[in-house]
């Protein structure tokens, strides 16, 4: 009989103490970030994104890190210094980084560091993912902040370029893996970085002004105007969201509605294609990029 109870209390203390470590585990605090370039080079939307993120990240006190980094590299160290200071995991992580048309494939920059669906299967370009992924679990929500980061549409061909796919989805589903079956947000159209962007509002949904994105060639992201996908790692489902926004603690959550759901911004749009001009976009880029 004591040796049973005896037992009992061990099994007891053994339980208790894996509870504890698991509770203690789940209450960490949950830090944000948003990751950008660092360049000399004046980018305006690029400048936009960073003088607000600055600006909401001194206004949250330490409840979210912006960084500039010229690496991914780079971005695993500095953010690790700030887990491993604050005993925190990772809540929301936010891509800021340009989408490169010409390049007809999903992707997104982390400083130098290209990540697309095939390179992000690299082992020596991950590693630094690898690294941060201690701090990432299925709480931890991405945000590829890119142009087209999310897009599964198939690229039309163009002159001697055949048809291509995108691939978007791929790209998320393998980072979602990466970062522990983390939550993988990415757009299938373009990604604002105007005033606002913090706001909780739809200011990351729209278009840009420039003449070259008024080209036929556009049309499949004009036809995905504000959509956007997700990718669950804990329920390994992949499917359409709406319009996603960011607040003003960098968290990372979609709207009640399209951003097309909207009467005015349907009309502007239809507005926006009756001026669409082939030869707006030059198509010498895709010449000059190297595959």
């Amino acid at each position: 009989m004591k040796r049973f109870i005896l037992i009992i209390a061990i099994i007891y203390f053994e339980v208790s103490f894996l509870y504890a470590e698991d509770v203690t585990f789940n209450q960490k605090i949950r830090i944000n970030f948003f990751i950008s370039v660092r360049t000399k080079k004046l980018d305006p939307a690029i400048a936009s994104a960073q003088l607000q993120a600055r600006v909401t990240g001194m206004l949250n006190k330490g409840e979210m890190y912006c960084m500039f980094v010229e690496s991914a590299q780079e971005m695993a160290d500095r953010m690790t210094a700030v887990l491993k200071k604050r005993n925190a995991m990772i809540g929301n992580i936010w891509f800021d980084s340009h989408g490169h048309f010409s390049k007809r494939r999903a992707l997104f920059d982390v400083g130098k560091d290209e990540f697309n669906a095939e390179s992000i299967m690299d082992s020596v370009l991950t590693a630094p993912f690898r690294i941060i992924s201690a701090y990432s679990d299925t709480n931890t929500i991405v945000g590829i902040g890119s142009c087209y980061g999310g897009a599964t549409y198939t690229f039309p061909s163009v002159e001697g370029f055949p048809e291509q796919q995108m691939k978007g989805d791929v790209l998320m589903m393998r980072l979602s893996c990466l970062l522990n079956n983390a939550t993988v947000y990415g757009s299938e159209s373009f990604v604002m970085t105007g005033p606002g962007i913090f706001t909780a509002s739809y200011n990351l949904a729209g278009y840009p002004r420039r003449k070259k994105f008024k080209d036929p060639i556009y049309k499949p992201v004009w036809d995905n105007l504000g959509e956007w996908n997700c990718y669950n790692g804990k329920t390994k489902t992949f499917y359409s969201v709406t319009t996603v926004t960011l607040n003003h603690d960098g968290n990372i959550y979609c709207k009640p509605a399209d951003y097309l759901g909207f009467k005015k911004n349907k009309q502007k749009l239809q507005q926006k294609l009756l001026k669409f001009r082939r030869g707006n976009f030059n198509i010498a880029s895709f010449y000059q990029e190297e595959f």
